[in-house]
């Protein structure tokens, strides 16, 4: 049994794109910053509460600290609709 994932974002595609191409980090850190993932009934969304200014500023200088940033002020939303048929 596999799962499918289904992967959202809700931002600017382009810029997605642009920065993951010219400068991983960045565009990593702009995936992760709003990020939703959907599997069947689940939901897993992701958003970063933050000053984007510190967190793009830490991914080009230490993408670490960017990553603890990210996990740290970020808002982790999970549902799960059980529907019995």
């Amino acid at each position: 049994m596999s799962k499918r994932f289904q992967i959202k974002y809700s931002h600017s595609k382009f810029w997605l794109i642009f920065w993951i191409l010219l400068y991983c980090p960045i565009g990593l850190v702009l995936l992760l910053s709003h990020l939703e993932l959907v599997s069947g009934s689940r939901r897993i969304k992701m958003e970063y509460e933050g000053s984007r200014f510190w967190l793009f500023f830490w991914a080009v200088c230490f993408f670490p600290i960017a990553i603890l940033l990210l996990f740290f002020n970020g808002a982790f939303v999970s549902d799960q609709n059980d529907t019995i048929t």
